[in-house]
Formats: C-alpha cells, structure tokens, sequence
C-alpha cells in the first residue's frame, strides 16, 4: 500500500490509542523468549530530528519550569536526617519559576532547539535504550528542547515496566544527575 494509506489510518483509526506500542511489546516479548533480547544491561541515548516547521514563524511563551522529578524525594531525605538529629525539617520551598521559550506556531509539540549558535531549529528528541545488541526497549519522544537528564527517570521506569529492571544502565553524560 503507498505510505499514504497507514498515514490516514493512524489518523483516523489510531491515533488515541497504544495499539503500535502494544504490538511492538508482544514482538519484543516473544523475541525475549527466544533469547535473541537481553534487558540486563540498557543503554540510552537521544538523538534530535528536524520538525517539519519554519523557525521564523514562532510565539514567545512563558511558561513555569518543572522541578526535577528527584527533587520531592531528596527533600524528604533531608528532612528525615534533620530530625533524626534532632533539628526542624525545612519548609518545602515551591517558588513558581517561569522562562521564556519559543514555540512553533506550525508544529507546536516540537522544541526550539540550539545546538551551537549556527544551527538553530525546531525539532524531536528520541530517546532510546536499546540492549546490547541493539534491540530497542523502549522509547520516548519530546520536544527538541528538553533535556536529556529529565528525562532518565521515566525513560527506565517504562523500561522496567515493560521489559524488566536492568542490571546496568550506560547513559552519556547527557543524562547526568545530582540524582
């Protein structure tokens, strides 16, 4: 069938659903029965892709920044400690912190990416652990602006959900956390 065709039928038949992932897990499954997948050891990487949108038509937003998803558990830790030896626990400090950021008006889930001060665009990141011999495990899609380190957590959290906890996870420095 021309590619046209599973296009408009995404749109039109699945695009609210999980269908696709739950046929890509039922294959991954069955190949992990055979051996063939090993989800001990993950390794995870982005890549960015160009959206399909003109970086000059764009709005200017201000939108609230995110605290790190670790954040709320190392304040309970800290103030687990704090009483332990026998001081106040700290006051949980929810400023609302805002930035500014581009947004598409073409295609308004992707992210103005800035790669070096040249190369400036709206685009996708794909982040990805794969097994050892390159099996994909799971996936997940942001906007080109979100950085990698936000998101490790979910990323081996859907992992481990749908194939198992791994042993080893090999990040690049991306990917870095205080966590």
């Amino acid at each position: 069938p021309h590619f046209s065709t599973f296009g408009k039928n995404y749109v039109r038949r699945f695009h609210d659903t999980d269908l696709f992932e739950q046929i890509f897990y039922r294959i991954l499954r069955e190949a992990m029965k055979k051996g063939l997948v090993d989800p001990s050891i993950a390794f995870i990487d982005s890549t960015h892709v160009k959206a399909n949108a003109n970086k000059k038509k764009l709005e200017k937003k201000f939108v609230r920044v995110e605290t790190r998803s670790y954040q709320n558990q190392l304040h309970e830790e800290i103030n687990i400690d704090r009483e332990e030896h026998g001081k106040k626990p700290l006051p949980l400090q929810n400023k609302e912190e805002t930035k500014e950021i581009k947004v598409s008006t073409t295609d308004p889930e992707s992210g103005y990416y800035v790669k070096d001060e040249r190369e400036k665009s709206f685009a996708y990141s794909f982040h990805t652990a794969c097994d050892s011999k390159g099996f994909i495990l799971g996936s997940l899609v942001t906007g080109g602006n979100v950085h990698d380190s936000r998101m490790l957590d979910s990323l081996v959290s859907k992992v481990t959900e749908k194939v198992g906890k791994p042993f080893v996870v090999a990040v690049d420095a991306g990917y870095k956390t205080p966590y």
